[in-house]
């Protein structure tokens, strides 16, 4: 189909178009503006009809793709990337601009756009059209029609045998609001969703990376699982589902994992509501966003792994279950290294704090085990999102109905410690190595633990001087030098 748009798209084009030296890509396209054979195809036709930013540029044409690459690589100063010269796939790549340029699959513009995914994304502009009066856009699978009615539907169930990435590119765009996935496309989907392991991780996980980062991660991760494709990427989900919790839980172990990822997303949305903090930086964020939704959907993975049933229902020990069973799939779908630890560390520790606030309330937390949760997990407000989370997505007959007031008052005491400390460790110490060798002390694990108890001291003002501290020292350590 041969759509004539109203000269306002073609406008739309050039303002949408984010890239530096715009006027000399223009130029770039308007020596071409008499070939009949060159396209511009994909996001950036889709463009033209949502008002998304143009950072890349996908461009086919019929034949002798690679001169023309090496002419665009000359004249516009870009780096050359051969995706995949077997197939006629190149790209040029300039910061966070890209230009792909592919051969057509077929021997028409038609047939190409036949073999792409989305009836979206297989329209196209003949690059004469930007620069002619008519502005013209092949649209052979009424992609234009899709986008204006917020369908999301595949073009063919071949597509998804040929690439089953399709799949993830699906609930990719119900994320990003693209509108839902048509109800036959749900079918193939699950269909085919065995398929998606067999592509490479390295793609899988950026698909994963741009849900992630969405603000509609859990209604794209609950249509997933509706659709038994989240289990394919994260398996061990699965064994949470009918796992029964105390009272208060209203949930079972599966929906509860759920409900946390919901509300640490609206969290990330408002921290300032949940959390009585402004978290202004953090939000913007794509390893602490990411962090924090996996930690929650995850936090307590290990519970399947652990039940037991007494006198009364038990997980003894999940939360390293729970790391753990995390770390293997993260590392499966090879995120990076950094990223795994964090959120393991997450999850390991996401108890800690309600065990202190427990203490706490019965008179017994001491200034050590604050200090210590803090040292063992550095990503406080992290911590924070999740553990509030976890205790929102918790509203069983059992739970106190002023708790989050409690853990809020508790974080807070944390957030003071922690500034505390980082204060206290730009002073001079009072007490240093050097000190403890010429107390007759021989270096090794005791002179960490020495100094770390000094600077307990010192901050519940215990200790004052550096000769109260020698003074404590060798009343304590004393039997210890030898």
């Amino acid at each position: 189909m041969l759509l004539e748009l109203d000269e306002k798209f073609r406008s739309n084009f050039f303002a949408l178009l984010k890239f530096p030296q715009k006027e000399l890509i223009i130029s770039f396209l308007r020596k071409f503006k008499n070939r009949k054979d060159f396209y511009l195809t994909g996001g950036s036709v889709r463009a033209l009809f949502t008002s998304e930013e143009i950072v890349d540029l996908d461009l086919t044409l019929k034949e002798d793709v690679i001169s023309l690459v090496f002419f665009a690589k000359k004249f516009l100063n870009y780096h050359f990337v051969p995706l995949a010269p077997e197939l006629g796939i190149y790209r040029l790549a300039k910061n966070k601009n890209t230009i792909d340029f592919t051969s057509f699959r077929g021997e028409t513009i038609e047939e190409d756009l036949k073999k792409r995914d989305f009836t979206f994304n297989a329209m196209a502009i003949p690059i004469s059209s930007l620069f002619e009066n008519k502005f013209l856009i092949f649209d052979p699978f009424l992609g234009y029609k899709d986008l204006k009615e917020k369908i999301i539907r595949i073009i063919a169930e071949e597509n998804i045998i040929e690439d089953p990435l399709r799949i993830l590119r699906g609930y990719r765009f119900f994320a990003y609001g693209f509108g839902e996935i048509e109800s036959n496309t749900r079918k193939l989907f699950r269909i085919h969703k065995s398929k998606i392991n067999r592509c490479a991780k390295e793609r899988i996980l950026q698909e994963l990376l741009y849900i992630l980062t969405s603000s509609k991660t859990f209604e794209t991760f609950k249509l997933m699982d509706e659709d038994s494709i989240l289990k394919e990427l994260f398996p061990y989900i699965e064994k949470t589902k009918g796992i029964p919790q105390p009272s208060f839980h209203h949930l079972d172990v599966g929906d509860h994992l759920f409900e946390s990822l919901k509300w640490a997303e609206e969290i990330l949305k408002n921290p300032k509501t949940y959390l009585g903090i402004e978290m202004r930086e953090k939000i913007k964020e794509k390893d602490f966003i990411i962090s924090v939704k996996l930690a929650s959907l995850f936090h307590d993975l290990g519970k399947a792994y652990t039940y037991e049933i007494k006198d009364r229902i038990t997980f003894y020990g999940h939360e390293k279950v729970s790391a753990e069973l995390f770390k293997e799939m993260a590392e499966k779908l090879r995120f990076k290294r950094d990223l795994i630890d964090r959120i393991y560390i997450l999850i390991k520790n996401h108890m800690r704090p309600f065990h202190l606030l427990n203490e706490k309330e019965k008179g017994r937390l001491t200034l050590r085990a604050k200090r210590n949760l803090l040292r063992d997990v550095p990503y406080l407000e992290d911590l924070f999102i999740v553990c509030m989370a976890d205790s929102l997505a918790s509203q069983g007959p059992d739970k106190e109905p002023d708790y989050e007031k409690r853990l809020i008052a508790f974080f807070n005491e944390l957030f003071e410690l922690k500034e505390q400390l980082e204060k206290e460790s730009k002073k001079k110490r009072l007490i240093t190595g050097n000190d403890l060798i010429e107390l007759g002390f021989k270096p090794g694990p005791i002179f960490r633990e020495i100094l770390q108890d000094i600077e307990l001291k010192v901050l519940e003002k215990k200790l004052n001087s550096k000769e109260e501290a020698l003074k404590y020292i060798e009343e304590k350590y004393s039997k210890r030098k030898f």
